[in-house]
């Protein structure tokens, strides 16, 4: 069990408590009704077949067959990723009962309906373990120096130190380490992005994202320029299509999600250079403050092409349409950061001589404020984005709204004014 699990933990209820006290001691338990004897997965208040609550326990055997199964290998929340692929499976136990579940300690690609299999438990947490299974074949399985589809769920989606990164520079400061600062550092290079700056972006995206001290994360270039796209060295290995397919889908998607999917304030500090790649990035961002002198633009189309890594799927969200259009047929480099402030895209555009200092106001201001509080602020906003329901966004702001009233500070704050009101 390591001493960090950052994936979600089961929410114990009354009517599972005894479940999850058994799975501590690695005994699985299924619920048994008193009155018409039903067998019963997952626990309940009462059962399903004859409504009585009289509900009682019964161990299993803890051996089944995989009635079906899926392979997981992408589009996953971030803290899943280290455990890719993986899979998930409904497992048919000896008690005639079915259960969904993970197959670990084995190869993905050696899973069949019908596998016998066998329960195996997980320690996350002092308190928490979860029921796995693994192939009760042995010549099936993999030990854990074979890979890592050994039932040990419960590594940090972190994939390196950023000791290691090379591509970029990560920081935290500020007034209680309220800001991380993630900067694009080839300047050599623009800060043109390359496989090794994608894994590394995508990477500290998800480490920043755990980090409940950081509210604000500000993405810059090194060199005096932002972003100036994909670098050349790319584009060779893109000629094979499923490479291609990949770097669009995989190392593309994962770095917008990973911007996209990390609930602090994220704000673009965009001077020099923002352009194709460079400006996705910055589109992936909730903020985007520009120096006047910096130049924008999407050329792609200039080679035939279009942005691929959501430029044209989210310019039109984040500008009037018919200005977002112009800027993806034009192919134009020059777009001066005034021009496109005018046009609707950016936040705030501030003098070359101003531009640092005006910008670290501008984070201040809201490193001040409670990062729980920023969070909530963007999901909901994201939400009422998204051009659903209005009714859906309302309901989520006032459940947003109701959760941080309830924080225990508020509720401290609360307890005052209760108390002077009374006196």
């Amino acid at each position: 069990m390591t001493q960090q699990y950052i994936k979600p933990i089961p929410v114990v209820q009354p009517w599972t408590e005894a479940f999850w006290k058994s799975t501590k001691n690695h005994s699985l338990l299924i619920q048994k009704c008193s009155a018409c004897e039903s067998l019963i997965f997952y626990p309940r208040k009462r059962c399903p077949e004859c409504w009585s609550s009289d509900l009682g326990w019964q161990e299993a055997a803890g051996r089944g067959k995989v009635y079906t199964f899926t392979i997981v290998r992408d589009m996953v929340e971030a803290k899943f990723v280290p455990d890719l692929p993986y899979v998930l499976a409904m497992v048919e136990l000896e008690e005639s009962v079915r259960m969904m579940t993970r197959i670990v300690e084995c190869d993905p690609e050696l899973v069949q309906i019908g596998m016998e299999v066998e329960v195996v438990f997980d320690d996350i947490t002092d308190r928490h373990a979860l029921p796995l299974f693994r192939p009760a074949d042995e010549s099936l399985r993999i030990t854990a120096t074979d890979g890592d589809q050994t039932g040990k769920a419960s590594e940090p989606a972190l994939f390196m130190s950023p000791d290691d990164y090379h591509t970029i520079l990560y920081e935290t400061g500020g007034t209680n380490g309220a800001v991380c600062r993630i900067t694009l550092n080839r300047p050599e290079k623009r800060n043109s992005i390359n496989r090794r700056m994608a894994l590394e972006l995508r990477d500290a995206f998800r480490r920043v994202r755990e980090d409940r001290n950081v509210g604000v994360v500000v993405l810059a270039g090194a060199g005096g320029s932002f972003c100036s796209g994909g670098d050349l060295d790319v584009f060779p290995s893109l000629a094979e299509h499923q490479t291609s397919l990949n770097w669009l889908a995989h190392e593309g998607l994962d770095v917008q999600k990973a911007i996209t999917d990390c609930e602090k304030v994220v704000i673009a500090k965009i001077d020099g250079y923002c352009l194709a790649g460079g400006l996705e990035l910055a589109l992936c961002c909730d903020l985007l403050y520009a120096k006047e002198s910096a130049r924008m633009g999407f050329t792609e189309i200039n080679m035939g092409i279009l942005p691929g890594w959501g430029g044209t799927a989210r310019i039109v969200r984040s500008m009037p349409v018919f200005r977002a259009r112009e800027i993806i047929y034009s192919g134009r480099k020059d777009y001066t950061a005034r021009e496109m402030f005018e046009m609707g895209l950016l936040s705030r555009v501030f003098k070359d001589e101003e531009f640092e200092e005006q910008f670290e106001k501008a984070v201040a201001l809201l490193a001040a404020k409670k990062p729980i509080a920023l969070r909530m602020g963007k999901e909901i906003m994201a939400k009422s984005a998204d051009g659903g329901s209005i009714d859906t966004a309302l309901a989520v702001e006032r459940n947003g709204i109701q959760w941080l009233t309830y924080a225990p500070d508020i509720q401290a704050m609360m307890d005052q004014f209760r108390k002077n009101v009374k006196s």
